[in-house]
């Protein structure tokens, strides 16, 4: 396997931390992608490096972009942006800039080390990809080495499939647009708001990886419904030839070729809970937590004689044993889609 890449839970929050772009641009270089030494503060600069930024799910809105590359830009590299959603849209504002074609894109691609997709609606993104071709250049980048990441919406794509909030009215094009200076794709309920009515679905991603992917795993939305539980739903019901990923908002999943890592952010809450057991033993009992009482994590979810079986995922292995299963060969497709497709015009 050529893929290098890092998916993390979140797209905002996790694009935004200093240790998750250390380690993106860390494997741009090296065979290994864990952090340095946190005692020398130092940045080494990385301004070899070129960044390319795609935004479709945000909808190429500066906001967004500008949140998610600010640190690549600290460290010294280079970035670019494909943009297919400018001016020439309904909704383009005076600065945006033009939609490109794919003669742009492409040399865009083949100069990129690293390409970062934002957060957003997955749903739109990988629709717009499919229609322009984009698809077909990110497949061809992969095979070139080059590095794929992103957290949220940006962690969903390049898998088979994810449980998305797609359907969420706050991550359509007017209301991304309205929102000011906000930046936040993790539209959660951590204060206690009156819950809206919208629903997750399961959409489509580019089929890079095996496997449906839930990121913001440990996370309740405005939706008043914690992702984990409607994941689990998910996969029971309506997707059980699928393998589910829960990716905690702080975690990311680091592959190198046919090596994994698990990335936990210290001091960051999630949903492993870790106890002795009261046995003589004493043996270690992993839980998973549905309020953040935890540690950050990865959880991998199969579905066994109708029921679902979660198993943490170990800190680093071999890919061919996280992602053990064959790819679903008939996969539903999720009848709110269209739905959500319609409203997000």
């Amino acid at each position: 396997m050529k893929m290098k890449g890092i998916f993390v839970g979140s797209g905002s929050d996790g694009m935004a931390d200093e240790r998750i772009v250390r380690a993106i641009l860390e494997l741009t270089t090296s065979n290994d992608a864990g952090f340095h030494d946190q005692s020398n503060n130092r940045k080494q600069s990385y301004s070899n490096i070129n960044v390319l930024y795609i935004g479709t799910a945000t909808y190429d809105l500066p906001k967004y972009r500008e949140n998610q590359t600010k640190r690549f830009l600290e460290f010294g590299c280079q970035v670019s942006t494909i943009n297919l959603v400018g001016s020439n849209d309904e909704i383009g504002t005076s600065s945006s800039p033009p939609i490109m074609d794919l003669d742009e894109m492409k040399l865009l691609m083949d100069a990129a080390h690293v390409i970062v997709v934002s957060g957003g609606n997955t749903l739109y993104a990988i629709d717009k990809w499919n229609n322009v071709g984009l698809d077909k250049l990110i497949y061809d980048a992969m095979n070139r080495g080059v590095v794929l990441t992103g957290g949220s919406a940006g962690a969903i794509c390049w898998f088979q499939g994810g449980h998305s909030d797609s359907m969420d009215p706050e991550t359509y094009k007017s209301a991304m647009v309205s929102k000011g200076n906000h930046v936040s794709e993790d539209d959660s309920n951590d204060r206690n708001e009156p819950c809206k009515e919208w629903n997750y679905i399961r959409v489509d991603g580019l089929g890079l990886l095996p496997g449906l992917v839930c990121p913001h795993f440990d996370k309740t939305q405005s939706n008043g419904v914690a992702r984990s539980v409607d994941f689990d739903s998910m996969l029971l019901k309506r997707h059980s030839g699928e393998l589910g990923i829960g990716i905690d908002h702080w975690a990311a999943l680091v592959i190198h070729g046919e090596k994994y890592r698990v990335i936990s952010l210290p001091g960051k809450p999630g949903s492993v809970m870790i106890s002795q057991s009261s046995d003589a033993g004493g043996e270690r009992v992993v839980t998973q937590s549905l309020s953040q009482e935890g540690t950050p994590g990865i959880w991998i979810k199969e579905v066994k004689d109708g029921t679902i079986c979660s198993t943490l995922c170990p800190k680093e292995g071999y890919v061919k044993d996280l992602l053990f299963v064959t790819p679903a060969d008939a996969i539903s497709k999720d009848p709110l889609a269209d739905k959500c497709r319609r409203e997000n015009i």
